[in-house]
């Protein structure tokens, strides 16, 4: 099995992280390729936040906890000892920009495997930044005008590894139609 296939294959989301920081190194990294595995129809118009500011990502995680009753839909659970979110902003007027941004985070999310660094799509949390509470906090990170979140994410040194197995034909979730 190549390396491209097996880090596929043996990914899994990681909901506890170390509290050090990402290398500034490996955090390039992580964005560098990442940007470049993935696109669709050649819709680059989006803008990165790295969000490492403890205090922002408080904010965040109170903002969370007080709408996750309110609205369903934000119910996933934000890992609040994350040392770094990732949020990735677009112009929702695009076309497929929305799937652009989930597929260029899931590569990034390959990426930091490779360097050890676990990650978590936190798929609902962009819907925590439509609530007049969640826009407070986006006002603070420089988002661009025009510009809306479309995909958030977790990263993180591993704190524990998660043992994995791959999946076979015989898990019963392929369906072959000839």
């Amino acid at each position: 099995m190549n390396n491209i296939l097996r880090n596929v294959l043996m990914r899994r989301s990681v909901s506890q992280f170390e509290e050090r920081p990402i290398r500034d190194e490996d955090l390039m990294e992580i964005l560098e390729e990442g940007k470049a595995l993935s696109n669709a129809v050649n819709n680059q118009e989006w803008h990165f936040t790295i969000l490492q500011n403890r205090k922002l990502i408080k904010q965040l995680y109170d903002v969370h906890t007080e709408q996750s009753s309110a609205i369903p839909d934000i119910k996933d659970f934000l890992p609040i000892e994350a040392p770094l979110l990732l949020i990735i902003s677009g112009r929702k007027d695009n076309k497929f920009v929305e799937d652009a941004a989930n597929m260029v985070f899931g590569s990034m999310m390959l990426v930091a495997d490779k360097y050890g660094i676990g990650s978590c799509w936190l798929a609902a949390m962009p819907k925590l930044f439509e609530t007049e509470a969640g826009k407070s906090v986006l006002d603070q990170m420089s988002v661009p005008r025009g510009y809306s979140p479309l995909c958030v994410g977790a990263f993180g040194y591993k704190k524990t590894v998660v043992a994995t197995s791959v999946l076979s034909m015989e898990d019963n979730i392929v369906n072959i139609i000839k």
